[in-house]
């Protein structure tokens, strides 16, 4: 038998249930992106998802478990998000060049979910090490694609030793979305996101075009 002909439809049951998971995960996301982790607890996610205590727990078993899944569940998103702006398939090739435009517009129009980062972020003390530990990982996801993107960016210019500049690249453009976002979201009127993620592009595109001119290592002092 194929696999298609093999597929079935979801029962009402499990159609319920994926409805209610969704519900569950976006009222806790707009409630932790308002009041933090500390600030939220799962009668006021409850009440905003109009589903019972009970359902969330048999959804996420902890409060601790429900952070770990909007987490995860909103990366995915922002990252799906990103590669249907970028013109679609996953298997797409997508330049340096593009992807810093397409983060700045991003950042400005989907900040939800970096906020919520953000916010549990600054409160480690209250955040058990397993939640730690997926905010880690959505880091490293969003750090392991830039830096295959600059990996492919500078082989375009033929930089030697590349592998560890787009290491240190990779950091360093993460760095900059960071403060782009808080920056946008402080002083959102002197802000200017793609202008900053254009300027940083400059910079690395001079950079890249010097030490493949020079052809000096990546991590050599350039005189």
């Amino acid at each position: 038998m194929s696999p298609v002909a093999a597929a079935r439809e979801p029962t009402r049951k499990e159609q319920q249930g994926a409805e209610s998971r969704k519900r569950i995960l976006e009222a806790a996301s707009s409630l932790m992106g308002e009041r933090g982790f500390a600030g939220t607890s799962i009668s006021e996610v409850s009440r905003r998802s109009g589903l019972p205590a009970s359902s969330i727990y048999w959804h996420f078993e902890s409060k601790e478990g429900l952070l770990g899944a909007v987490v995860e569940d909103g990366a995915q998103r922002w990252f799906d998000e990103l590669e249907v702006a970028a013109g679609g398939a996953r298997s797409q090739e997508l330049d340096f060049e593009h992807f810093a435009s397409l983060v700045a517009t991003q950042l400005e129009t989907r900040p939800d979910f970096l906020r919520l980062l953000f916010l549990i972020a600054l409160e480690r003390k209250h955040i058990d090490e397993t939640s730690l530990a997926v905010i880690r990982r959505v880091r490293k996801l969003a750090l392991v694609r830039l830096r295959k993107m600059l990996l492919d960016w500078l082989a375009k210019q033929d930089v030697p030793d590349r592998e560890a500049l787009a290491e240190s690249l990779s950091l360093v453009a993460l760095a900059v979305a960071d403060g782009a976002f808080i920056q946008n979201h402080i002083d959102p009127r002197n802000a200017d996101i793609e202008r900053t993620f254009g300027l940083l592009q400059r910079a690395l595109t001079a950079l890249g075009r010097e030490l493949a001119a020079r052809r000096v290592r990546p991590l050599d002092p350039v005189a």
